[in-house]
């Protein structure tokens, strides 16, 4: 087996960056409403036996591997994390597949799952993956850590986007505008 070629570290660290701030808004917004996420893990089909503890526990997962991520424990955390997105993409892919209509639970305002939303937690598993590269030794400088904070603020703005996008749904098609004399 051969092992990655490190790459810079600027790219890696703006990756982990822009995944622990997903991560913590993802838990924030679960601790916010413990009644909601559990009605969500008993529409995804977690037995009641488990229920209680994963309520609280997956929260407190994703809060503990963004915090890990921005930490010398950022290679680990980063593939944890990769395996956390890749199972959120694969029960909402089985769900789908299913053809069952549910909510993805993915925090904020209500968001039905769909092929897009599983492609999109495929892209951030991807992500999660640069996140877990090995890196050059070059410190990064003030300058850099101004590139991380912007691109990850441009991440946020484009993650939402996408997220708004997708929970408006398919353009529809009006019917044309009827002619006025």
């Amino acid at each position: 087996m051969t092992s990655l070629m490190p790459l810079d570290p600027l790219p890696v660290w703006i990756a982990a960056a822009a995944i622990a701030t997903l991560l913590a808004q993802a838990s924030v917004s679960k601790f916010a409403d413990l009644a909601l996420l559990e009605q969500h893990l008993i529409a995804y089909g977690l037995p009641s036996r488990g229920l209680a503890l994963a309520t609280r526990l997956l929260p407190a997962v994703e809060l503990a591997l963004a915090l890990a991520l921005l930490t010398p424990l950022r290679t680990a955390a980063a593939l944890a994390a990769a395996a956390l997105l890749l199972a959120y993409a694969a029960l909402m892919g089985h769900h789908r597949w299913q053809g069952r209509r549910l909510d993805c639970g993915c925090g904020g305002e209500p968001l039905a799952v769909s092929w897009p939303l599983v492609a999109r937690n495929l892209v951030l598993t991807g992500l999660a993956l640069l996140a877990a590269t090995p890196t050059t030794a070059r410190v990064l400088g003030l300058p850099d850590l101004a590139l991380v904070l912007a691109s990850v603020a441009l991440a946020t703005l484009l993650y939402a986007a996408f997220h708004q996008l997708l929970r408006l749904g398919p353009p529809q098609r009006s019917a044309p505008y009827p002619h006025s004399r």
